[in-house]
């Protein structure tokens, strides 16, 4: 693998990302099928998933700006970028469903 040296707020914006794709994540299980969501819940999902979509938009924007990306390639620049955030990632992001 490449040594990319990775600017710490790509970093951040990464955990941003993971943070807001948890939070719908947690909607989601916590309020079951969609279907069954009452407006107001509805209306909080939208509302996440919006956020998901802006934290997503500024991380490529940056990306964009770095120029890490034309320097190494998208898949390596990802890989890397994953796995600097999968470092400073709490333990408690996520368990799996002891179903």
């Amino acid at each position: 693998m490449v040594d990319i040296e990775l600017p710490r707020g790509l970093v951040a914006l990464q955990l941003s990302v993971y943070a807001a794709r948890l939070r719908l994540a947690e909607h989601v299980r916590a309020n079951g099928p969609v279907r069954d969501w009452s407006p107001g819940t509805d209306a909080e999902g939208a509302n996440l998933q919006d956020a998901c979509r802006v934290s997503q938009a500024v991380l490529q924007k940056a990306i964009d700006e770095s120029g890490l990306e034309q320097k190494h390639g998208r898949r390596t620049l990802r890989r890397a970028l994953r796995a600097a955030a999968g470092l400073q990632m709490p333990s408690q992001l996520g368990t799996p469903d002891s179903a």
